[in-house]
């Protein structure tokens, strides 16, 4: 198992992971999707299995405002000393395997080594203990979007350079 930067060949692995990670949201349109990772492709990685098949995905993009985008809208190339996570999700066979701690901090590491000082997310699914363990802290004045769904949380790592 390996993880790799996200090409056009992963697409279809990573529709049928969003559509079995989310269910408290509506999945997103592959467009949507695809028009973070072409902000950023750099910043965005997928993990695969022994065959090459994507079983788990990550999307992060530059994001300056500290308003979160909004879901199933398309973002404008942007350039920013904080990374924003659009998206990590599992595939239901990558799930307590340290996947997405792996993809989480290569992430870092890699904002860290870019020069980036913050990392913002919206917590969805009741996953604000998964992001603490990183660091994570809670934003609660901040203004989250409904498409995140109920109980949709901002937060933010202040990075170490």
């Amino acid at each position: 198992m390996s993880m790799s930067l996200i090409t056009e060949s992963y697409w279809d692995d990573i529709m049928k992971i969003q559509e079995e990670a989310y269910t408290d949201i509506a999945p997103e349109d592959v467009n949507i999707l695809k028009n973070k990772w072409h902000s950023s492709p750099q910043s965005c990685a997928v993990y695969l299995d022994h065959k090459g098949k994507a079983i788990a995905y990550l999307l992060a993009h530059p994001w300056a405002n500290e308003i979160p985008p909004k879901l199933n809208e398309k973002i404008s190339v942007t350039h920013s000393s904080t990374l924003f996570i659009h998206d990590l999700a599992l595939a239901l066979e990558a799930r307590g395997k340290n996947i997405g701690k792996a993809l989480v901090q290569n992430l870092i590491d890699n904002a860290k080594a870019h020069n980036f000082v913050k990392i913002r997310l919206v917590a969805v699914q009741n996953s604000t203990g998964f992001w603490a363990k990183f660091g994570f802290i809670n934003m609660p004045a901040k203004e989250v979007c409904s498409s995140y769904g109920k109980n949709a949380q901002l937060m933010v790592l202040a990075l170490e350079t």
